[in-house]
């Protein structure tokens, strides 16, 4: 395995997981992912969707407005801002191992670097998997473990507990049998923040090295794309794959049915709900719309863009 080193940051490229997502990772020997199905369709690249077409006249309209979170204090992201962020954070997992059909599980709630994580993922055909409202420590290690995670992008902490040491208990838990090998962490700086060496980091310590521009990958109707454990399932939880077609058709459907008149704005709280269920075509969709997700926290109001 091949180390690379950033001025004083010391990163290991993450172990691929070439593993068909449906199946326990326990019950077979592991299938590969196909790099250039040829046999399926070729479709646009989702983050294309959501990001580049926007570009040309609406580079500088908000796509977020946030009361500052994270590691990125900012209180309104520009269309032309999230597109950079994505590409860097795409950049950095393509240099660190992660390549298509790789699954990287979102460990944080709605904010700014977890958009861009899901994003990211897209842009380059890897399988992103949330994990925000998985707060017992068991179940998260199930979860790592059955998705095959290769890496994690999780959060310092929320109000109500700390994500980074819930994240730790599970990987510990987990032992041997999770593939995790590279963790990413957003935190503010100057936070306290417990790190293994070798295996954790800081999100912008790592991910601002990048360069701010990355072509969308060509992806294929049936590559895996989305990894979404259902609610209230009785019995060993296993996630369920979507594939680009599919995610595709969930965000039209997210579009049509809570837009209908298509300038509805779609209200956080909502957002909020779907996205700590795992879901997150609902997040997609208003960016597809070239809307903006506002959080509403500490009084800020949505922009009249």
């Amino acid at each position: 395995m091949t180390s690379r080193v950033y001025d004083n940051v010391f990163v290991l490229p993450a172990i691929h997981a070439r593993q068909h997502y449906m199946q326990p990772v326990e019950d077979a020997v592991p299938l590969p992912v196909d790099p250039l199905p040829h046999h399926a369709s070729p479709m646009l690249n989702l983050s294309a969707l959501c990001i580049d077409r926007h570009l040309g006249d609406h580079a500088d309209k908000a796509a977020m407005v946030w009361p500052g979170s994270g590691a990125r204090p900012e209180g309104r992201v520009s269309y032309r801002v999230l597109h950079e962020e994505v590409c860097r954070l795409a950049n950095a997992l393509l240099d660190q191992g992660v390549q298509r059909g790789d699954t990287v599980a979102i460990h944080m709630p709605l904010m700014m670097e977890s958009i861009v994580a899901v994003l990211a993922c897209i842009r380059i055909g890897a399988v992103h998997v949330v994990l925000a409202g998985v707060s017992d420590v068991p179940r998260l290690a199930e979860r790592l473990v059955q998705c095959g995670a290769a890496v994690v992008v999780t959060g310092h902490e929320t109000d109500s507990a700390s994500l980074k040491a819930g994240l730790d208990s599970a990987l510990l838990g987990a032992a041997s049998r999770c593939r995790v090998q590279l963790v990413l962490v957003v935190a503010p700086a100057g936070a306290d923040v417990p790190m293994k060496p070798g295996r954790d980091h800081r999100y912008d310590a790592v991910v601002d090295w990048y360069e701010p521009d990355f072509p969308p990958a060509v992806m294929f109707s049936d590559d895996p794309l989305f990894v979404l454990y259902p609610l209230h399932r009785p019995g060993r939880e296993h996630g369920v794959t979507y594939t680009v077609r599919q995610y595709s058709r969930l965000t039209r459907y997210a579009m049509e049915m809570l837009a209908p008149q298509g300038n509805e704005e779609i209200p956080y709280s909502l957002l909020d709900m779907a996205w700590n269920a795992g879901q997150t075509a609902l997040v997609i969709s208003v960016l597809a719309k070239g809307s903006t997700i506002t959080d509403p926290g500490d009084g800020l109001q949505p922009p009249n863009v």
